[in-house]
């Protein structure tokens, strides 16, 4: 205040001393020379600021004239030293020594006032300054003590007080000279107001009413800010730029260069902001000036660029160099973060710790609770999930803000959902949800909660928990993600149309940058594949190629598709090409396996078994440790096997050792055996399939029947009605062979031996055992009613006839046929 004010002290000060000059009684001439010069010399000293030599003066003054007529005026200035000397006790006590005197009260209840407010009394501040302008409203002082009213209430922040009165200095005296600062404060007050447009029209106004103001470059910085705050970052960047063009404050200038930087970030525009916080480190180094706000600015940028090791360095920097900063709190957080980003876990940890040990006892409570978060995602994914429970815990158990509470359960979820414990995840979301329903969270829990179903697999489940958020929320931040995930969902359901309608919403007006966009083009390039619109599909799999060329598995993957576009669409010539490409382009990747595989399996297809073979052959060669071994033996086998290579055929099959691939390797020994059954002695082919009844329970069952059609085939029908005893008894496994089918077979190999009785036992087993299979409980009635027929007993097979009739099966009328014919012809 003491800087705007000056100019204006001054002023009245010289004013009124040279008025007292000429307002004396005439006394002796030697008299009134001395006491003249000393006031003289006194005021001079004043003026000069030789406060301590205008004192002395004066104090010689009142010694040698104790009685002189200048008493008032003398004390005044004498008050004035002390004042300007910080000696405010000095200057009260004698401001408020002359405050009863008839003379210069004005001026007395001024300085009063002044020395009230520099002691931050404000309430007797105002008093004299209110005091001064209802008694003496045309005194000098009047102006002054209007803007030093307001001062005093902005002081307060009183800014609706402030703003009427530095508003009555502009109205009653629009041309004094401290109208310029009184109507710079009124656009001060408005920015701390909060009352951003308004500040901008004062600040504006100020600037062309006061065009050669010193602060011009000042105006210029609070119009920039406010547009700042007014998310209006281009305008923001204009006045930024004025401020620093015009400035001589080299913090402000620097402190434009830095605001610059962070308007850029905010636009995205992230060379132009590495460029400004650039620029204004250079500049704070050559004036010599540490500035807090260039490294956190860097350390931002960086952080946005994703390059965490630079603002790992800045952050450090700052916390090293500024322990005093307002940021210090927030880089030293900053500092934490950029090490978890780092993945630096264990740095990570022990930095969260120091930091909620240095802040936990003061008021930077939400930092606290940050930085506990952070640590305990820290432990998380360092492997510590016990710990990592245990801090989200902690945090919960000790905040009194539900906010905070709920913030930590669903955190909690989180770390569950991270370490794949979804079932606990999901109990958490569940929790949350019921005991917090109406909690600002309640959307991101029920989008978290879908996502932890749809890991589960629980597609049908996860689509209800996305569809009750849009339904309930339909402002939320996550709508746009669930397109997405619905995407996914459908995408597992194999309901290819809603992927695509899911997944085309989602990339409506989506940015480049979105981290889900590649995985969104492949979702719609492979459901359009499986719609079969191969040629949308082929378009977009270009397409993805185009935009993510350094994206490698992505690429390979949407190839090794493009090829099979082609072939799909009868460009056989074209897929075979390109699928030779992809084996030769990726030698030793996954692509060129599967590419190998479907050109083997192609060629298996058309018959050209040569080709076949030599495609499986070289998978075989270059691959020998492949997951895919065994298919492709088992594939090489068939090959062999079509072109009666039996020998090389058995070679291949037996190679499939693996029994972990369980199928695989039991379809090969079911080949094996079909290959003794045609080439070999029977009983060689019974041996092969009793090794898979050992080693594969998953095809027991229909090894069994292959044993009981060897064995009636030789007609060892005992044996063979063993065997399909044994089928029946068999787990079904893999099999898709019918009980009822081989209890069919069991009563007519009983059949086969003339065991009639048994044969109708086994038979009738069907209908009884298996109620609901109508054919073959048919067949076993027709076959029951014929051996009747040919023992002649007539009332057997019309009971039978009549079991057939009633189950309504094609066979009924062939049984009503037989009826009437036993009921003309027999009864």
């Amino acid at each position: 205040m003491k800087i705007y004010k000056s100019k204006f002290f001054n002023f009245i000060t010289v004013a009124i001393f040279a008025l007292a000059l000429t307002a004396t009684t005439v006394k002796p001439l030697n008299a009134q020379t001395n006491e003249r010069e000393l006031f003289l010399v006194s005021q001079k000293a004043f003026e000069d600021g030789f406060y301590d030599v205008a004192i002395r003066y004066i104090e010689q003054l009142l010694k040698n004239y104790p009685k002189t007529e200048k008493q008032v005026q003398a004390k005044l200035l004498l008050g004035q030293c002390y004042f300007f000397q910080a000696k405010y006790l000095k200057a009260y006590e004698i401001f408020h020594g002359i405050l009863g005197a008839s003379e210069l009260q004005d001026a007395t209840l001024f300085w009063l006032g002044e020395t009230y407010l520099k002691g931050s009394d404000f309430n007797q501040a105002e008093k004299n300054y209110l005091q001064l302008i209802k008694i003496y409203p045309e005194s000098i002082y009047a102006p002054q003590a209007y803007y030093s009213l307001g001062w005093a209430y902005f002081e307060q922040s009183k800014y609706e007080d402030a703003k009427k009165a530095f508003k009555g200095l502009l109205e009653l005296f629009p041309n004094h000279q401290i109208s310029e600062d009184a109507s710079y404060k009124l656009g001060e007050i408005e920015y701390n107001l909060s009352q951003y447009e308004s500040t901008i029209n004062y600040f504006t106004y100020f600037t062309e009413k006061y065009p050669q103001s010193t602060r011009l470059a000042e105006s210029y910085f609070y119009i920039a800010e406010s547009y700042y705050y007014l998310d209006n970052n281009l305008s923001s960047i204009t006045y930024y730029a004025k401020a620093e063009e015009t400035s001589y404050d080299s913090k402000l200038v620097l402190m434009s260069k830095v605001s610059m930087g962070w308007c850029y970030l905010r636009l995205n525009k992230l060379k132009l902001a590495e460029q400004k916080f650039d620029d204004a480190l250079a500049y704070s180094k050559e004036k010599g000036i540490l500035s807090d706000d260039v490294l956190l600015g860097q350390a931002s940028l960086y952080t946005e660029t994703k390059e965490y090791d630079k603002a790992l360095e800045a952050y450090s920097s700052l916390v090293d160099q500024f322990p005093n900063s307002k940021k210090f709190a927030e880089s030293y957080l900053g500092k934490a973060s950029s090490h978890y980003l780092l993945g630096n876990f264990k740095k990570a940890i022990l930095t969260y710790q120091s930091f909620i040990k240095e802040f936990e006892n003061s008021d930077q409570k939400e930092m606290v609770e940050k930085a506990s978060f952070g640590l305990a995602w820290s432990y998380l994914k360092d492997g510590n999930i016990d710990e990592s429970i245990r801090i989200f815990e902690a945090v919960k158990a000790k905040t009194k803000n539900n906010i905070v509470r709920i913030s930590a359960l669903s955190q909690i979820g989180d770390a569950y959902q991270d370490s794949d414990q979804l079932v606990k995840a999901v109990e958490i979301y569940d929790k949350i949800l019921k005991e917090y329903p109406d909690s600002p969270y309640t959307d991101y829990v029920q989008y978290r909660q879908g996502i932890a179903l749809l890991k589960m697999n629980k597609v049908d489940a996860a689509s209800l928990s996305f569809q009750s958020l849009k339904a309930n929320f339909p402002k939320s931040n996550y709508l746009k993600d669930i397109d997405y995930y619905m995407a996914v969902a459908n995408f597992k359901k194999e309901d290819w149309d809603a992927a695509i309608e899911y997944i085309s919403e989602f990339m409506k007006d989506l940015p480049e940058t979105n981290t889900f966009l590649a995985e969104s083009y492949y979702i719609l390039a492979l459901s359009e594949f499986n719609l079969r619109q191969y040629s949308k599909a082929l378009d977009s799999f270009q397409n993805i190629i185009k935009i993510y060329p350094s994206q490698t598995a992505m690429k390979r993957d949407s190839e090794i598709n493009i090829a099979k576009c082609y072939y799909e669409l009868k460009d056989i010539k074209e897929a075979i090409k390109r699928f030779n490409l992809l084996v030769n382009k990726y030698p030793e990747s996954d692509t060129a396996q599967e590419a190998l595989i479907w050109l083997g399996d192609y060629y298996l297809e058309a018959s050209e078994y040569n080709q076949a073979i030599a495609h499986y052959s070289e998978f075989i060669n270059r691959f020998p440790g492949s997951e895919k071994l065994s298919v492709v033996y088992y594939e090489l086998g068939q090959a062999h096997q079509a072109k009666n290579e039996y020998d090389l055929a058995l070679n291949a099959f037996k190679n499939i050792t693996d029994s972990s691939n369980a199928e695989v390797y039991a379809k090969a020994k079911l080949a094996i055996a079909e290959i003794f059954e045609q080439e070999l002695d029977p009983e060689s082919a019974i041996q092969t399939y009793q090794s898979i009844i050992d080693s594969s329970p998953e095809f027991r069952k229909d090894a069994y029947v292959k044993i009981a059609e060897i064995y009636k085939t030789s007609q060892n029908y005992n044996l063979a009605l063993e065997a399909y005893k044994n089928a029946v008894n068999s787990k079904p496994g893999l099999s898709k062979i019918k009980n009822a089918k081989l209890q069919f077979y069991i009563g007519d190999t009983c059949e086969l031996i003339n065991k009639s009785e048994q044969a109708i036992e086994e038979y009738l087993k069907i209908p009884y055992i298996y109620p609901n299979d109508i054919s073959w409980a048919t067949r076993a009635y027709l076959r029951i009613a014929r051996i009747f027929e040919d023992n002649d007993n007539w009332d057997g097979a019309i009971l039978t006839y009549k079991k057939i009739i009633e189950l309504k099966a094609d066979e009924a009328k062939f049984a009503k046929e037989r009826l009437d014919w036993i009921k003309t012809n027999i009864k």
